[in-house]
């Protein structure tokens, strides 16, 4: 996995490679100003050299990376770029003004321009915005949010790459201060900063690239957060050849009420399609009667009862259309953590944790660190926690590793950028998945999916990102099939979930 950095841990990261190793602050400046000209290269090809681009520079570091690629496409004989200077003079960096009295030698206009004309952009192919770095802290002020909001005019009509991350957006949070570049790409440079990853950042970003500009990887530093990625989703449960239905676990699901049944027959489904060996669900006898008629014939059902839990160790999902049974639905909770089963928990399962905390809370407690996982979405959260919306997405992180510390609990935070905070342990951040997933019914389906692989025998720590991950590639291979991700389904996701588990197999 991919480490992520804060703006501190990358401040330090660079100063001891620059004071402690003697890398010159230079070469770290040149090496980043060819990973831009190499994503300009890639975007454009052969016709890079018929092509006409914006360079603006802010007055720091960021500046100094942006006034290097001015001066390296000027050697490769692009000669009609715009190398903009934004900020106040008297607050140039020493690199900053090198970079500009190198321009100049080599017959290369800076200017300092007061407005963004209109004809400016309109004439162009690209721009490049190397404005402001990874130490923005305070809100974007003028003259920098005109021109902000200039490039954002033209988000969809020129190629826009970002150094390091979109001037505008908190390296940290994610979020625009209150206003960021919209990229097409952004290069991040050394290591990724943990705000590019998750929440609004993925209307700004574009696509991401890493590049290491010469800053030694061996550099030592706590690491809080990672980005799962492709090459940790292979280790699939294994499936002997003389396997039975046994060897797979069992996952059990809450019967949804009456209206809302579509929800526990998904994340049955779900857990099937996934690879458990059963699936069975329980519920009161009323209810699993008007159930049975709609369920596909393999999922089991039973009549809830204390008897359930004396069976081995199984997985227990509660809360997708669960309804509101309090009673008996701490009852039953109660006791599956008592035997010791894996217990995943959303929706009306939330809800019931959020509004009666003094009571659920000393349930939770008695569950081991690796039983209980939470899978709330923002709202969700908020009610969680007792705060806004907004404040839940305000900072990502800070908000997973409260819900995981006041549960006791694995938290999946959904959202573009799920993170999956582990008690006491690092964060993952999964990016997979598209706006396919903004559906009714696909988190029922995660649930299902996650109860699988924890059934099978992984562990939550392997089972839980994966089981986000793969959720979130058939949401795109859905989109690949159909070519849009807004005519998605649930139950199209179903379909699609072999086809990800084949690919994941053989890569």
């Amino acid at each position: 996995m991919q480490p992520l950095v804060t703006f501190a841990q990358m401040q330090e990261i660079d100063r001891r490679a620059i004071s402690e190793l003697g890398i010159p602050e230079l070469l770290l400046i040149e090496h980043a100003a060819l990973a831009v000209v190499k994503a300009l290269v890639a975007r454009f090809g052969g016709t890079l050299i018929d092509t006409s681009g914006i360079i603006l520079a802010g007055v720091g570091k960021n500046g100094a990376d942006a006034l290097a690629v001015a001066r390296i496409l000027n050697t490769m004989g692009l000669r009609d770029n715009f190398v903009g200077m934004v900020g106040t003079p008297t607050a140039l960096s020493s690199n900053t003004k090198t970079q500009i009295e190198i321009l100049e030698r080599l017959g290369v206009s800076v200017v300092w321009p007061k407005k963004a004309e209109p004809e400016l952009f309109e004439g162009c192919d690209w721009v490049v915005d190397g404005f402001f770095g990874t130490g923005l802290s305070r809100e974007v002020k003028e003259p920098y949010l005109h021109w902000i909001k200039k490039i954002n005019e033209y988000a969809n009509q020129k190629w826009i790459v970002s150094i390091d991350l979109p001037s505008g957006l908190h390296s940290d949070t994610g979020h625009p201060m209150p206003i960021a570049v919209m990229a097409s790409q952004t290069v991040t440079l050394g290591f990724i900063k943990r705000g590019l990853v998750t929440g609004p950042a993925a209307d700004y970003v574009g696509k991401l690239s890493l590049e290491s500009i010469q800053i030694p990887r061996t550099i030592p530093f706590s690491i809080a957060a990672f980005l799962y990625g492709p090459e940790d989703a292979f280790k699939l449960p294994h499936r002997k050849p003389s396997s039975h239905k046994g060897d797979y676990g069992h996952v059990y699901v809450w019967a949804s009420e009456e209206n809302k049944q579509g929800a526990c027959i998904l994340s049955s489904l779900g857990a099937l399609r996934t690879g458990a060996g059963r699936v069975t669900v329980v519920g009161e006898k009323e209810t699993l009667k008007t159930l049975r008629q709609r369920l596909p014939p393999e999922i089991m059902t039973e009549e809830i009862g204390e008897n359930i839990f004396e069976n081995p160790k199984g997985v227990w999902i509660q809360g997708p259309g669960m309804g509101p049974e309090e009673k008996i639905s701490m009852k039953y909770l109660e006791m599956a953590i008592k035997a010791k089963w894996r217990c995943i928990l959303d929706a009306d399962a939330l809800n019931l944790l959020a509004a009666n905390p003094k009571r659920v809370l000393p349930i939770l407690q008695k569950a081991s660190i690796d039983q209980l996982v939470l899978t709330p979405h923002p709202k969700e959260a908020a009610r969680l926690l007792g705060i806004s919306v907004s404040e839940v997405e305000e900072d990502r992180f800070q908000s997973a590793k409260k819900l995981s510390e006041k549960y006791g609990a694995t938290v999946v935070l959904k959202g573009k950028g799920t993170l999956v905070q582990l008690p006491l342990e690092a964060v993952i951040i999964v990016t997979s998945g598209d706006t396919g997933l903004a559906k009714g019914g696909t988190g029922d389906l995660l649930c299902g999916i996650l109860g699988a692989f924890l059934a099978q025998g992984l562990s939550i720590v392997e089972g839980v990102p994966l089981g986000v991950y793969l959720h979130g590639k058939v949401s795109e291979r859905v989109t690949q099939t159909f070519g849009h991700s807004r005519s998605t389904l649930a139950t199209d996701l179903l379909f699609q979930i072999p086809e990800v588990l084949r690919e994941l197999e053989n890569q």
